[in-house]
């Protein structure tokens, strides 16, 4: 059983600096989201790519960024 790298988890959450903006992010996407003791969000690979579709992971972090041009 693995999890997301911390780099997956950056790529997935562009745009969140903050650990829990990162936390609160993962967690509207509806992922089950632990908390390391640093406090860097992990979440398990195996959950993620059930909840997400399963496709590949830069796929699925490239199609799951925030939208930051309001209109």
């Amino acid at each position: 059983m693995s999890d997301l790298t911390d780099a997956e988890i950056d790529a997935i959450c562009a745009g969140y600096v903050q650990n829990a903006a990162k936390v609160r992010f993962l967690r509207r996407l509806g992922l089950t989201v632990e908390r390391k003791p640093n406090g860097r969000p992990l979440v398990n690979r195996a959950h993620y790519d059930a909840v997400r579709g399963g496709g590949g992971r830069q796929e699925a972090a490239a199609s799951w960024t925030p939208a930051w041009n309001v209109q």
